[in-house]
């Protein structure tokens, strides 16, 4: 599980490939869950909140649009809804919520 992981892992240490190493040392039949916060939902909040906090911590953090966290993923098959908004992941049935600015997927290694 890289729940609230990869954000803090800049793209010159290429997390695509981070979580492909780790794809690869689990058996097959498992499963890789990402959850990431999203640059391109409700993108200025998004950006401002991101520059707060980079000038505000130790360490800097990247939040990225949703093909670029689709793309850590690899070839693994996403179950299903597929990779979403963090609240359209399996909502209750007959809830309405609105898109949260964040991404996520589980997808089955084979």
């Amino acid at each position: 599980m890289l729940i609230g992981v990869l954000h803090c892992i800049p793209d010159a240490d290429d997390p695509g490939q981070i979580v492909a190493r780790l794809a690869s040392a689990v058996p097959p039949g498992s499963y890789l869950a990402i959850s990431h916060p999203a640059s391109d939902i409700h993108p200025d909040g998004m950006a401002k909140g991101a520059a707060l906090m980079n000038r505000s911590m130790a360490g800097s953090i990247t939040f990225r649009p949703r093909d670029q966290v689709a793309a850590m993923f690899g070839d693994l098959e996403l179950v299903e809804p597929g990779l979403v908004s963090t609240t359209q992941w399996r909502p209750e049935p007959g809830v309405s919520t609105r898109p949260l600015p964040g991404w996520a997927g589980v997808a089955r290694v084979p």
